[in-house]
């Protein structure tokens, strides 16, 4: 039995190892895309592996930065904690939304040939699901008051 333990643990390490790898490797085929609007006001971003483009209105144009592997890796990491055959199931924490006090946003993960949607939530309160990913993907955007 003392033995088995280490061979098991071993074994779990390089699994999550695998899962991480393959990944990133897929990681060019990923892409998000955060979308937050009201009657008035209209924000997107959209992340690839080294490029964010952000919209902070429908009137202005596009603002196309660089991304950091490092930001990418984030995203990554963020996004391997999120179930996406579940993303259009959670259930917004708030729905100020409705009533035009907040901005009302949603969530797509594009992954090869498939798009992931979440249901709409509030911009600035996400589902815990995804907030952590809804929060990396707003830190590396242009938007203007985040």
């Amino acid at each position: 039995m003392k033995k088995l333990l280490p061979l098991l643990v071993i074994t779990l390490l390089f699994a999550a190892g695998c899962a991480s790898s393959a990944l990133k490797k897929e990681s060019e085929y990923i892409a998000f895309e955060y979308e937050a609007m009201t009657r008035g006001a209209y924000k997107k971003v959209i992340v690839k592996q080294d490029t964010v483009i952000t919209l902070n209105s429908r009137d202005t144009a596009p603002i196309t930065t660089g991304l950091k592997k490092g930001d990418w890796n984030k995203l990554l990491s963020a996004l391997q904690k999120v179930d996406l055959d579940k993303i259009s199931e959670l259930k917004p924490p708030s729905t100020r939304s409705h009533v035009d006090a907040a901005l009302a946003a949603n969530l797509k993960v594009i992954r090869k040939d498939k798009t992931y949607q979440s249901n709409g939530f509030d911009h600035g309160n996400p589902p815990a699901e995804i907030k952590v990913l809804v929060e990396e993907i707003l830190a590396v955007s242009a938007l203007e008051n985040k």
